[in-house]
C-alpha cells in the first residue's frame, strides 16, 4: 500500500467554523485510524494548515478517502494538496 501525504491550508476567516466541527472531523480521522489506513496526522502550530499521512493504494483511492473529511466536504480547507510520499527512514517507512 502507498503512503500519501496530505496538506490542508486552512483560511483564518473559518477558524470558528472549523472549531465548531472538529468533534465530526475527529471522528472521521478515528474511523482511518481504526481502518489502519490513518499513519499520522496533526494541525500546525499556528493553525494555517495541518498534514495528514494515510495509506490507500493509489492516487484516486487517496483522493477518494480525503473527499470523505467532513472538513473538506463541508468547505473547511481553502487548499489541498495530495502527494504520494516515498517514505525511507523512520518509523512510517
Amino acid at each position: 500500500m502507498a503512503k500519501f501525504l496530505v496538506r490542508y491550508a486552512y483560511d483564518a476567516d473559518l477558524a470558528d467554523e472549523r472549531a465548531t466541527r472538529l468533534a465530526g472531523h475527529r471522528e472521521w480521522l478515528a474511523g482511518l485510524n481504526a481502518r489502519g489506513d490513518l499513519l499520522a496526522a496533526g494541525a500546525f502550530g499556528d493553525g494555517t494548515g495541518a498534514v495528514i499521512v494515510i495509506a490507500a493504494p493509489d492516487a484516486a483511492a487517496a483522493a477518494s478517502v480525503m473527499d470523505a473529511d467532513p472538513y473538506w466536504a463541508d468547505g473547511l480547507v481553502a487548499d489541498r494538496s495530495i502527494h504520494n510520499w516515498n517514505v525511507r527512514w523512520g518509523p512510517l517507512a
